[in-house]
């Protein structure tokens, strides 16, 4: 026998619950919260995603797979990577509202909190970023295969960087205006085309 169809949105539900999530911490985001961003009861979100743990899991994973498709979405329509990494960046400059400016990224932020206080969570975070990195270091050797990254580090040494950078970035946009940010990002990138 079939099981009931599910009478709400799994995407949008999962959308509502990161952005609880992303603005209050995992700690602070009560059941409440979620149930009320959702537009849920706690049978269907019981049933749909488990404990706030286990949604929280979902979460993650729901975001790192959209953020994903996006990151390799923008290396695909440049030949040179560097434009990409420019791009990627300039999106913490120049962000589509100022609460998105503010609460930094989904993932440093995870990795922040959960540190120390859950290993699990933390090392969910740690490996998701760590997949970001691939996907840097995948498009860093063809641009230099390509020539367009002349930097004499490893393809390695410079995903890591790039990673650091993101990172700090999350960070520093919480600090500094649209302008500083942009000097910032530009001085920065410009290790991958050192003179």
């Amino acid at each position: 026998m079939a099981g009931r169809n599910r009478e709400f949105d799994e995407d949008k539900a999962l959308a509502a619950a990161t952005e609880v999530f992303w603005t209050k911490g995992y700690e602070s985001a009560s059941m409440e919260d979620l149930l009320q961003a959702m537009d849920l009861n706690k049978g269907s979100m019981y049933n749909a995603f488990g404990s706030k743990r286990e949604l929280f899991i979902q979460v993650i994973d729901h975001f790192f797979r959209k953020e994903g498709v996006l990151i390799r979405a923008l290396f695909e329509q440049h030949k040179n990577p560097i434009k990409a990494f420019k791009e990627i960046f300039r999106q913490v400059t120049q962000p589509a509202d100022m609460k998105a400016h503010t609460k930094g990224c989904f993932l440093v932020n995870t990795l922040g909190e959960m540190s120390g206080m859950d290993e699990e969570l933390a090392a969910l975070a740690r490996h998701k970023l760590l997949d970001v990195e691939t996907i840097y270091l995948h498009y860093i050797k063809k641009g230099v295969k390509e020539g367009y990254i002349t930097n004499e580090a490893s393809p390695e040494t410079l995903a890591k960087y790039l990673v650091n950078m993101w990172n700090g970035m999350s960070i520093s946009r919480r600090m500094y205006g649209r302008k500083e940010l942009e000097k910032l990002v530009e001085l920065q990138l410009g290790v991958l085309q050192p003179a």
